[in-house]
């Protein structure tokens, strides 16, 4: 496919698969991104063999071509009709660029690691056995806009699938008593969608549907 029919959109997934160094749900690209990424912009990426998709719920990843696609991008010209934030986007990827040639690091090696005051490491993967109030806590703040911020529980689980509700549901017990955590029920219960409903957790008799992390 010629390169001028990867559209912005189409490039922003891919760079943020890139940051991010893991497969993403839609929801994270969507609600907390901010991507207005739509079934054919899924669909092309996919056909182009430049991300994986898989479903329940729907989940990108970046296959080997996609990295390297990606990895175009850092230092490229924005593409026409880029906009402002676009445009903002763009001097930032040069920056990256500029930081990987004089680091050597490799790209995906670079996205890959996690930066701490004290040093800088590989970032472990999340494991299914691991603690659930530490998943649910490092999920929340990948989705969170910034800390204080309220995330649905919906989405939260969406982001793990492989931790059982059970394990959940306690690990959200284990942050509710905590001071910084507030675990709320929606106020408009109107606007609640099923899947929201039924991802609820019940704490002292009432159904929670949102959690915020001050810290």
């Amino acid at each position: 496919m010629p390169e001028k029919e990867l559209t912005l959109v189409d490039r922003c997934i891919l760079v943020t698969l890139m940051v991010k160094a893991a497969p993403l749900p839609q929801t994270y690209l969507t609600n907390v991104a901010g991507i207005s990424l739509k079934a054919d912009h899924r669909r092309r990426l996919e056909s182009l063999g430049l991300i994986e998709v898989t479903q329940k719920p729907i989940t990108l990843a970046l296959t080997d071509k996609g990295w390297d696609r990606a990895t175009e991008e850092l230092g490229a010209e924005p593409p026409k009709g880029a906009g402002t934030a676009g445009g903002a986007l763009y001097v930032a990827l040069d920056f990256l660029r500029r930081l990987i040639d004089h680091s050597g690091v490799p790209a995906d090696d670079l996205f890959r690691m996690q930066i701490t005051r004290d040093e800088v490491r590989p970032a472990p993967a999340p494991s299914p056995t691991g603690d659930a109030a530490t998943l649910i806590r490092r999920a929340y703040h990948e989705m969170a806009a910034k800390p204080g911020d309220y995330v649905m529980l919906a989405d939260l689980r969406d982001a793990l699938t492989e931790l059982p509700r059970a394990d959940f549901d306690a690990g959200l017990r284990t942050l509710n008593q905590e001071r910084a955590v507030n675990l709320v029920p929606e106020s408009n219960q109107k606007v609640l969608k099923p899947q929201e409903r039924a991802a609820a957790v019940t704490i002292g008799n009432q159904d929670k549907h949102l959690i915020a992390i001050s810290s």
